[in-house]
């Protein structure tokens, strides 16, 4: 073969190249960089948004997950400065989380003690209301209680008119000073009942 011929066609391939190159480098240059995305919690002034789906826990007891499906749901767990969740103060804040549950439409009152991952919620039903406490409505009642504080692992709901008695008296103390903690073993004997946890 000519090395005549070869030479002009090897020349133009790298005139070409260098062509191209440099228009890439120029785009570049112009184009602003993409936005990452952001999996620190948004939480702002002790609000968070977002809610979970519902799931089971290992004893049956309504449960979420925390996934964040976007509705405007109030929740409580504020951001540390170094990002961490600080833990929802159920102490102070469980008066805002009942009358939440309150709003579900089959309800009237609802009162929740929380001892470590685990919320016990006793529910009174509204009297329009003539059926039993489903699984939509446990579930529903998990969703406000995990909107508030994902950390929670179990949430155990009752009906029981005794139950929901002693639920009562329990979050009365928690409200007049005692700590949860004083009281987790007669949570946890609420919670484990056959009428609660499903």
């Amino acid at each position: 073969m000519n090395i005549r011929k070869i030479i002009p066609v090897i020349l133009m391939l790298a005139v070409v190249g260098a062509a191209l190159a440099a228009c890439m480098n120029n785009d570049a240059a112009n184009t602003q960089p993409a936005p990452t995305a952001n999996y620190e919690p948004n939480a702002t002034m002790g609000a968070q948004n977002g809610s979970g789906a519902a799931g089971m826990t290992q004893n049956g007891a309504s449960s979420m997950n925390g996934a964040s499906n976007g509705a405007a749901n109030n929740g409580n767990t504020a951001a540390a400065t170094d990002g961490a969740l600080n833990p929802f103060d159920w102490a102070n804040g469980a008066a805002d989380i009942e009358k939440a549950i309150a709003r579900i439409s089959e309800l009237s009152d609802a009162r929740v003690v929380v001892t470590n991952t685990t919320a016990l919620v006793g529910v009174q039903f509204d009297n329009a209301y003539k059926g039993e406490l489903t699984e939509r409505i446990r579930e529903m009642v998990a969703a406000e209680v995990l909107k508030a504080d994902p950390a929670i692992q179990t949430v155990a709901v009752t009906s029981a008119p005794e139950d929901v008695k002693k639920v009562y008296e329990l979050s009365e103390q928690i409200r007049s000073g005692r700590t949860a903690d004083e009281l987790s073993a007669q949570i946890n004997s609420i919670v484990r009942n056959a009428t609660t946890l499903r």
